[in-house]
């Protein structure tokens, strides 16, 4: 039965709260169940339970961005986070956001610095704290991938609305961070929070 492996996650403190300071990487749920890699795009829209991705099935993506992983993985109640880390709510969001100077400038104090990873000009970002976002663009409902290179897309586990969970974003353009909502067939990157 595979494990999930703490090996390849470092931590930092930000304000009160303690992030991993890249995205997850796991292949399995935290009891050992294994999260079915799907790259094909009509079972990626179809799924009704938990999947992950690469993007664009790229064997090297995750090294650098980490794992896309739909709403079900997310949510299930098997648990997708390591043992003593869990997914964030808005809340601890807020937190953070708050703690680097709100909506209009924590986004640049988040991602990482230069344009390696981001598009130019990657307006305002310092990753004055170590968080080190970077710009794993998403898979979207239809199973097509976007936005590589230009956004970071972080799930929460808070819901947002009957059909989505709250979603942080993160642009090559601008400091801010935006709050919107994902629906469950959606991909993108999770970023998880010491219990």
């Amino acid at each position: 039965m595979p494990k999930q492996t703490l090996s390849a996650y470092s931590s930092v403190a930000i304000g009160s709260q303690v992030w991993m300071d890249s995205n997850l990487q796991v292949t399995c749920y935290r009891n050992g169940d294994p999260i079915p890699q799907v790259e094909n795009p009509r079972k990626w829209s179809n799924s009704t339970t938990g999947a992950m991705c690469q993007y664009e099935g790229e064997k090297g993506y995750s090294k650098n961005f980490g794992y896309l992983y739909n709403g079900h993985a997310v949510n299930d109640p098997r648990g997708l986070a390591p043992e003593g880390w869990r997914i964030p709510e808005d809340s601890d969001w807020q937190k953070l956001i708050d703690f680097l100077g709100g909506n209009d400038r924590a986004g640049g104090a988040m991602k990482h610095e230069g344009v390696k990873y981001w598009k130019r000009p990657n307006s305002g970002a310092k990753n004055s704290n170590g968080f080190s976002a970077l710009p794993a663009g998403f898979r979207s409902l239809y199973g097509d991938f976007r936005h590589l290179g230009l956004y970071s897309y972080f799930w929460s586990s808070t819901s947002f609305n009957n059909n989505c969970t709250s979603i942080k974003v993160l642009g090559y353009f601008d400091s801010k961070v935006i709050h919107t909502g994902g629906p469950a067939e959606s991909g993108y990157s999770v970023r998880c929070i010491k219990c």
